[in-house]
């Protein structure tokens, strides 16, 4: 994994609202950069992002998303379901990097599923979106 982003990649992180469900975007070392900071700030902890605001708080339960006030992407849940997120973050940056075509656009959907113990049924639909800066 790479880990040598600068902490303050985060902010080419894009937050996008469509139909309901949540986007969060970005390079993949902008991906792994947001990923760490949460990481390291599991308490209350806000951090602003092209588009918004994304903001994490570490609460029993299983991993809640959320969209507050229109621009601020809210996370909370106990730290084994906040890794959720964070995995995800790690995971398409991941993908992205070792992908052949860079066009395609690697994605995760963080959503409830029925008889999901892990993410709460009230939850808002999230897709984490690697993208490459002047891939089409």
């Amino acid at each position: 994994m790479k880990d040598n982003a600068p902490m303050d990649d985060h902010r080419c992180c894009r937050l996008s609202v469509s139909g309901g469900e949540l986007e969060l975007a970005g390079p993949p070392a902008a991906l792994r950069a947001l990923g760490r900071l949460l990481r390291q700030h599991p308490e209350p902890f806000e951090v602003a992002i092209t588009g918004g605001v994304v903001s994490q708080e570490a609460t029993a339960g299983p991993l809640l998303v959320s969209l507050q006030g229109g621009t601020t992407l809210h996370f909370s849940g106990g730290r084994e379901y906040l890794d959720i997120l964070w995995d995800g973050l790690d995971g398409v940056a991941e993908q992205a990097e070792t992908a052949d075509d860079r066009t395609v656009r690697r994605h995760q959907h963080i959503e409830y599923l029925p008889g999901d113990d892990y993410r709460s049924p009230d939850s808002v639909p999230l897709v984490i979106v690697a993208d490459w800066p002047g891939a089409p």
